[in-house]
């Protein structure tokens, strides 16, 4: 009975020596950011935790003792947390710099001389930016950041210049459109039917329209779906046999209407040349192929839909092989 008490007796001083360590121990408390340096209305998250404080401070006002906020500072602001406890306090603080200084923002020009050509002619795209790092055009790739550029497109197409620089991105079109020379020799064109004449170049765009797929894509991708690459790779052994490897055609980029006109050409040309670059990987010549998107310039969906036909969102994303020349009759 006496050992029973005397070890109740030490547990009860052990207690009350805790406690009174604990209530004699200082504060500590430590305080963080989450960036150091922002721009003008960016967030900052400050976050602290303190160990034996009574009260916790941010810059003045009372928070909890754990806790974290995010803050928008408009100037260079220094955040400051104290821990109290009694007549004991410690402190923390850290100084997030904002920086009030915006870059301009690029712009860019961008025009064609002449708009229109006859097919096999050539036309000059010239481009002026200010503000910007740098200049890209679908299809003639990083260019000067004003220049100029001789082309020779085989079809109607839409260029697109993307100016980049600290302040932004900035867009600027213009289209070349491409006619075929008028007929001088006074004799109507031929019209082939490619039924009753099997063995002629006719027959050979009849059997491409109907052999190339229609690959579709999801809204805002480029990439290949496995269900479109089985497609592609039926095409390729198509335009690898040995009477087909003369073939040339075109490859139209396309999306459906939602978003910019400047947004869908650039998503339209990356989607046209996701289709070439996975023929070329399975052995297509490059030099077989144009590249050209038509944006949202050919879209008539106005829901969602499906890929089985006009009019659908789904119908409008895709990419459409067109055949133009070569190949051997049967």
């Amino acid at each position: 009975m006496t050992d029973r008490k005397t070890n109740v007796a030490l547990l009860i001083a052990v207690a009350l020596i805790t406690a009174l360590a604990s209530a004699c121990a200082p504060p500590t408390v430590k305080l963080k950011v989450s960036r150091d340096q922002v721009r003008a209305g960016d967030p900052v998250t400050v976050s602290w935790e303190s160990k034996n404080a009574k009260t916790i401070e941010l810059n003045g006002q009372k928070v909890e003792k754990i806790g974290a906020k995010t803050m928008t500072p408009d100037q260079t602001t220094k955040y400051e947390v104290v821990a109290k406890r009694g007549k004991k306090e410690a402190r923390d603080a850290a100084t997030v710099t904002v920086n009030l200084t915006t870059a301009a923002a690029p712009r860019i020009t961008l025009r064609a001389e002449p708009s229109a050509i006859e097919h096999g002619q050539n036309a000059t795209l010239r481009w002026e930016s200010e503000n910007a790092t740098g200049v890209s055009i679908p299809g003639l790739g990083e260019v000067q950041t004003s220049g100029q550029r001789e082309v020779s497109p085989r079809v109607s197409t839409t260029y697109t210049a993307t100016a980049v620089g600290a302040g932004g991105t900035s867009t600027a079109s213009a289209r070349i459109t491409v006619t075929d020379p008028p007929n001088t020799s006074g004799e109507r064109p031929r019209t082939i039917d490619p039924n009753t004449d099997p063995g002629s170049i006719a027959a050979v765009a009849a059997e491409f329209a109907r052999v190339m797929p229609r690959v579709f894509f999801d809204l805002d991708k480029s990439d290949i779906k496995s269900s479109e690459q089985e497609k592609l790779r039926r095409a390729a052994d198509w335009l690898q046999i040995d009477r087909n490897r003369t073939v040339t055609f075109r490859i139209e980029g396309n999306c459906d209407p939602r978003a910019t006109a400047e947004y869908n050409l650039g998503l339209g040309d990356r989607r046209a040349r996701a289709v070439r670059d996975f023929l070329v990987s399975l052995g297509v010549d490059a030099n077989r192929m144009d590249v050209v998107s038509y944006g949202l310039e050919k879209a008539s969906g106005t829901s969602e839909g499906s890929t089985a036909g006009p009019p659908s969102w789904a119908f409008d994303r895709r990419a459409d092989l067109i055949y133009q020349r070569g190949g051997n009759p049967r």
